[in-house]
């Protein structure tokens, strides 16, 4: 991952910079109202994206690194991103320096660099179909995406489990052990390994750092998208949208949305998980 990033600042050209307010405390603009119900369950299902049924999340530490920013803005980015993190109840890193896995990239043409990504480092796209990739290299102001691993219910993925050195008593065959059996939940989950947000430079002008972090966070922390259309719950997945009032920061159903996905182990369908979360958010939770 260390190297990733040092091949990534080779090959996005300048630097970008977003406008930050002089004071970076400023007006919070909250949702119009909490969603009720039904409005909730909209908001959740047009920004989720599943991972083979599931949502998937970190489970391991969080560590943001921010490439395209001068180093001091790139730093408040970073410690927004993991103050994002914390207040969701994600884990987060604890020692500093950390090896990256939420890589926040702002690029004179992220379409530009994925298509680079997608000739010559397709390593970086990991577990994507084509018609995943082909979706990034797609117009638009921004893309995200997550390599995910599937895991059982102790965080062991497919073969040995963790830190041992047993040879695997099927020979070389891999094996994923599971401990139960269910028809209300699944025996394995969806863990982030690594996510990526690619922000186009040009899209960031007039946004302050904390727009830009909180945009990068709702969609590197959750495998989310911007919403289709607009709806009655407000967004930061709509920051980028060109619209004249837009979120100053995560708002109340993204916080919520955050803290519901993250107090869930992840062992349940995506139905069911979605569901929980509108929950949650009309709730105020």
């Amino acid at each position: 991952m260390r190297f990733l990033l040092s091949a990534l600042l080779a090959i996005v050209p300048g630097t970008a910079f977003a406008q930050t307010a002089a004071d970076q405390n400023d007006i919070v603009i909250r949702d119009r109202a909490l969603p009720d119900r039904k409005a909730a369950e909209a908001y959740v299902a047009n920004i989720s994206l599943r991972s083979d049924g599931q949502l998937a999340r970190f489970h391991q530490p969080v560590c943001p690194s921010v490439v395209g920013l001068p180093a001091e803005h790139a730093a408040i980015v970073e410690r927004r991103i993991l103050a994002d993190a914390t207040a969701a109840k994600a884990p987060v890193t604890k020692k500093l320096p950390c090896t990256p896995n939420l890589i926040v990239i702002i690029a004179t043409s992220g379409r530009d660099l994925v298509s680079d990504m997608k000739t010559s480092r397709p390593g970086w796209l990991t577990g994507l179909s084509i018609a995943d990739i082909d979706a990034l290299t797609a117009e638009g102001p921004a893309r995200a995406w997550s390599i995910t691993s599937l895991r059982n219910e102790d965080g062991e993925g497919i073969g040995q489990p963790r830190g041992s050195s047993q040879r695997d008593p099927l020979g070389d065959a891999p094996a994923f052990r599971v401990r139960s059996a269910s028809i209300v939940r699944q025996p394995n989950r969806q863990d982030v390994e690594a996510s990526f947000v690619v922000i186009d430079r040009a899209a960031t002008v007039g946004l302050s750092l904390r727009q830009v972090a909180d945009y990068a966070a709702m969609r590197g922390l959750a495998h989310t998208r911007p919403p289709a259309s607009g709806g009655p719950v407000d967004t930061i997945l709509s920051v980028l949208d060109g619209a004249a009032t837009r979120p100053r920061e995560l708002t109340a159903s993204d916080s919520a949305y955050l803290r519901a996905l993250y107090a869930r182990d992840g062992l349940d369908s995506a139905v069911a998980e979605r569901n929980a979360i509108a929950r949650r958010i009309a709730k105020g939770k």
